[in-house]
């Protein structure tokens, strides 16, 4: 093959690089679309009752624009109309980032999470693989009945799966598919937490909150005082909001333990809901839970703070004990007789 030739080549396999990016994102947003709901959910630009809908649009065309890109159908339709996306997708983000309402382009679900510099940058690399062979006339103005059936059935599809997937998890309070790295036994990674787990020996409290939620600043009273003894595991919080956002909820709560700041992306992948805490110990996630704490967590904060409280507990055999956690493996909620004053972190209302 000549040189020419091996140009040519090249250019026509930069519009199927990019659509396989867009099948890719559009199958992650139809699988797992909680995090991307939550995304545009912080952009505040649609109401609430029509984010499943906008998600699974979402979910569809880019599935169906992936699939029309690797199948090289009707260029000269095609990829001005994926210029245009791209166009459209970059200025969204910019805007959330410098709005201060997200951290994060969004767009793949937290598993690849690229600064907004990153992300805008490769958007521009997308757009010039597209341009340059639509601007040297190599594409097809043509279409096929094959590359339409296809186009047709990855749209339907992802858009059919993305529907599900939220019918399903509004009706059962959990989605079908839990794709979430955060398992109890599972590796702790201390990218999670921006690296400040590092450093860290023995026990850790990693809680996952949200400056503007009322549970978080109930929880972060509990955690203050168990950062404080030592008897109990050091605390870090994660957070996913901009620098002034957080210098405030940190001053307003009167938090004293470190809290990293990561991608709004990443939070959206970990968790379902804020606070989530996570008790990590030999570089293993130990117990995982959202809201109040766990039945013998609890006890362990009793004998901290209130020993002779927690003697007398003992001491007494027939007197009821806390009712089991809140654990993100059944999602089950605590009984009424655990949730003693200052001790409830509590959980978002769905």
């Amino acid at each position: 093959m000549t040189f020419a030739g091996l140009e040519t080549a090249a250019l026509i396999l930069g519009p199927r690089i990019v659509g396989a990016t867009f099948l890719v994102a559009g199958a992650m947003k139809a699988v797992a679309p909680y995090g991307f709901s939550r995304h545009l959910a912080s952009l505040g630009l649609i109401p609430q009752r029509f984010l499943p809908v906008a998600v699974t649009v979402t979910a569809a065309v880019e599935a169906g624009l992936g699939v029309a890109l690797l199948t090289a159908a009707d260029s000269s339709i095609v990829w001005p109309s994926t210029l245009a996306l791209l166009f459209g997708l970059s200025a969204l983000s910019w805007w959330g980032v410098r709005s201060g309402k997200a951290t994060d382009c969004g767009c793949y679900g937290g598993y690849f999470r690229p600064s907004i510099q990153q992300s805008l940058g490769l958007n521009a690399v997308f757009a010039i693989m597209v341009s340059v062979p639509w601007l040297l006339g190599l594409g097809s103005a043509t279409i096929s009945g094959g590359q339409v059936a296809s186009i047709f059935a990855a749209t339907i599809t992802a858009g059919m799966v993305a529907a599900w997937v939220q019918a399903f998890e509004a009706r059962n309070g959990r989605p079908p598919f839990d794709l979430s790295p955060l398992k109890s036994n599972r590796r702790w990674r201390h990218g999670w937490a921006a690296g400040m787990t590092s450093g860290l020996s023995g026990e850790t409290l990693v809680s996952f909150l949200g400056p503007e939620c009322p549970h978080c600043r109930r929880w972060v009273r509990v955690l203050n005082a168990i950062d404080q003894s030592p008897q109990l595991p050091k605390v870090i919080g994660v957070t996913a909001a901009s620098r002034q956002k957080l210098d405030q909820f940190v001053a307003e709560q009167g938090i004293r333990f470190p809290v990293a700041l990561v991608s709004r992306s990443l939070v959206n992948r970990l968790t379902r809901a804020v606070p989530t805490t996570v008790l990590v110990e030999g570089g293993k996630i130990r117990k995982l839970w959202m809201g109040e704490l766990p039945a013998e967590f609890f006890e362990r904060f009793r004998t901290a703070f209130f020993p002779q409280v927690a003697q007398a507990s003992t001491s007494a055999p027939h007197r009821p004990q806390p009712s089991s956690a809140t654990d993100q493996d059944d999602h089950s909620r605590s009984g009424p007789e655990q949730r003693e004053p200052g001790l409830s972190g509590g959980l978002p209302p769905p």
